[in-house]
Formats: structure tokens, sequence, C-alpha cells
């Protein structure tokens, strides 16, 4: 069942997936550059965890989108 999205409802959804797209981008920066092993993984658990955020909240997004949003 969709749930009608308000424009509050998509500005807050916006602020939050560009966080988690940005938080997610720096873990894999950390990632990248870091040399010890625990905390190599550590930062790319983060990295993967805060894209999966990410998706989950586009896929709600297009889930629940009105019909007329989508081309």
């Amino acid at each position: 069942m969709k749930k009608e999205i308000t424009t509050k409802d998509i500005m807050a959804l916006n602020e939050l997936m560009t966080f988690e797209n940005w938080i997610a981008t720096k873990m894999y920066m950390f990632y990248e550059n870091e040399t010890d092993r625990s905390l190599k993984n550590m930062f790319k658990e983060m990295a993967v965890k805060h894209l999966d955020s990410h998706t989950k909240l586009l896929n709600y997004l297009e889930t629940n989108a009105k019909e007329g949003g989508k081309k």
C-alpha cells in the first residue's frame, strides 16, 4: 500500500539520503587509506551499512512515489 509522501517528507528523505551517501563515501575513503587491518575492515563495514541505508531510502521513495512522478 502506497503512502502519500508530503513535500516535508521528501525534504527530510533528501537530507537523510544525502547524509547516508556522504558518510558512505567518507567511510570508503577512510577504508582505502587505512593501513591497520581491523580499522580498515570496520570502515568498509560502515560504508556498506550506510550505502545500504541509502538504497533502502531510495527504494522506499520509489515504492511510495505517485505514478505521475515517474517517467
